[in-house]
């Protein structure tokens, strides 16, 4: 969690978007709003480490196909 600018309060959460034209203009960032001083900010977004990075989707995807190749192989050997 992100610290204030203004303060260095740690007691921040995230705001809402005012509009759809400041969300497009802060793009990898989020709205926070400190609850010490309540001044709102932004900060950058969290990483999201399945999506984020592309090793981990790859294997992740080849895995899942793999997974469902081997179940459809199954499926058709039983029968």
């Amino acid at each position: 969690m992100p610290t204030c600018p203004r303060c260095d309060g740690t007691d921040c959460r995230e705001s809402p978007w005012r509009s759809e034209d400041e969300k497009n203009a802060h793009k990898g960032e989020r709205v926070y709003r400190c609850m010490s001083c309540v001044h709102r900010f932004y900060g950058p977004a969290p990483r999201n480490v399945l999506f984020d990075n592309r090793l981990v989707a790859t294997i992740g995807g080849s895995t899942l196909v793999l997974l469902i190749a081997v179940l459809a192989i199954m499926w058709v050997w039983k029968n």
